[in-house]
């Protein structure tokens, strides 16, 4: 009896463990606007994984802190350059180099016509990289 609470005591704490380790991991975003639409659009949640700028490939989508002056929330668009690779040329009359440096990467969002993102921003910082996303997630009605 004694061996059997420890071993479920041993299996609580390695879910309480397990599920910190998630909650590091990944975080779920919920996306306010349209400049991602019709990829995403306002209200839909995505689940993200933080990560890094090494880890970071064009065509994903990113979550990162926002540049603007009032410092809220985050923005997410489309990574659409990485250290090392050419400047988008729209992206050029904002940015003097014609590769993106180190530290650094380019973000567009799906609807330009909405979007703030490097067209205007210039480069995003890797300091600024919240997380990617792995997949929208899709609620049922009434939660």
């Amino acid at each position: 009896m004694r061996r059997a609470l420890v071993v479920a005591a041993c299996g609580v704490a390695g879910l309480a463990l397990l599920a910190v380790r998630l909650r590091a991991t990944y975080v779920v975003i919920r996306v306010h606007g349209s400049s991602m639409a019709p990829t995403l659009t306002h209200g839909d949640r995505v689940l993200s994984r933080r990560t890094e700028l090494a880890a970071l490939r064009n065509g994903q989508i990113a979550v990162v802190a926002s540049p603007r002056p009032d410092g809220s929330g985050f923005l997410i668009k489309r990574v659409a350059a990485v250290p090392g690779d050419p400047v988008p040329e729209q992206v050029r009359r904002v940015v003097a180099d014609d590769v993106v440096p180190a530290g650094r990467f380019v973000l567009i969002g799906d609807n330009t016509e909405v979007s703030f993102d490097s067209r205007e921003h210039g480069f995003f910082h890797a300091d600024d990289l919240h997380a990617v996303t792995v997949r929208k997630l899709e609620l049922q009605h009434g939660r």
